[in-house]
């Protein structure tokens, strides 16, 4: 009796120590997923950027809160200096211009996760310039070789016959351009909304070429920023990063159809004149989707023009997109 007794328990403890074994395997993933990190680094740039919107809306707080993080906006003039920070390892996500993004993608170790502004960048003039042609000899600001505007603007000289050694470019910081034209420094200018909208709302400046003229690769328009994460913050923070992009979809959802709290919201958190943002949108400077998933038919047109200007250079375009492009988050 005792040995039967002795032999129960035996298996009785064994049985036990499977089901917590195998509840354990069961759990593994659950338990094992890394834990948040205290601080999420998200790249902006000081524009009407989706990002902003998700932080004034309250929908990053959603995700600090759940995830027990804190969503950090960290920012930058254009998408060159956003690029360094990134490949160093220094952001988590970014969001910047489409050639950025590129560049981020080719160098920096960064998947494409969306595409939420369409069109946004302009070549803005004098009134007195006629086309791009005139530019000839002329002073022409650019915000950086690491900038998507400035393949643009070899891209519109191109089509003009104007080569760019006849015409004066000079970097400048996108936020002094307006004025610089105003002052009449420049003949011209790229750059992207709002600091486009700046010179045509203050009746110095016109719009002398929106760049959809130039590459119109989604529903007419000119694809203008994305937000690219950062391959090892994906891998690691699946969860995590899914929410962070959530809350991005949300905020372009909020953007759409609800322009009027949008603005209101830009202009308190950038210090913006409400009617320059309310003109970009009337005006369609920058346009704004509900359909946030990359188009990699566009994006392939796109890199052929990157690699053309040599500010890529991707062999196997449509390879590269397959392992680049991850839409799987939205």
């Amino acid at each position: 009796m005792k040995q039967t007794r002795s032999a129960t328990w035996r298996l009785t403890i064994l049985t036990v120590m499977a089901v917590m074994l195998v509840g354990g395997l069961a759990a593994g993933p659950a338990a094992a997923q890394t834990p948040a990190p205290p601080l999420v680094r998200f790249g902006v740039q000081p524009s009407t950027q989706p990002p902003y919107i998700a932080r004034e809306a309250g929908f990053f707080k959603e995700v600090e809160d759940k995830f027990k993080t804190k969503i950090e906006f960290y920012t930058f003039p254009f998408g060159g200096p956003q690029n360094i920070a990134f490949a160093a390892g220094e952001l988590d996500f970014s969001q910047k211009g489409m050639a950025p993004c590129a560049v981020a993608m080719q160098r920096g170790k960064g998947k494409l996760v969306l595409i939420n502004i369409l069109e946004q960048t302009a070549i803005i003039s004098l009134p007195e310039v006629g086309s791009i042609a005139d530019l000839k000899g002329k002073k022409v600001a650019h915000p950086g070789k690491g900038s998507q505007q400035y393949p643009l603007m070899l891209l519109a000289l191109d089509r003009a016959g104007v080569k760019p050694e006849q015409v004066d470019l000079i970097r400048m910081d996108a936020v002094n351009m307006a004025t610089a034209l105003q002052k009449k420094e420049l003949a011209a200018y790229i750059a992207w909304d709002p600091h486009t909208t700046k010179a045509v709302v203050g009746g110095f400046g016109k719009v002398l070429v929106r760049v959809e003229t130039l590459m119109p690769l989604k529903a007419g328009h000119y694809l203008g920023e994305g937000v690219v994460v950062r391959e090892e913050f994906a891998a690691k923070n699946p969860e995590l990063t899914r929410a962070v992009v959530q809350a991005l979809v949300k905020a372009n959802a909020l953007i759409v159809d609800q322009p009027d709290t949008a603005v209101r919201m830009w202009s308190k958190t950038l210090g913006l004149d409400e009617k320059i943002i309310q003109f970009s949108l009337k005006n369609k400077m920058a346009v704004y989707i509900k359909d946030l998933v990359p188009d990699r038919a566009a994006l392939k047109t796109y890199f052929e023009f990157l690699n053309k200007y040599e500010i890529t250079s991707v062999p196997d375009i449509e390879e590269f997109l397959k392992v680049k492009v991850d839409p799987s988050y939205l």
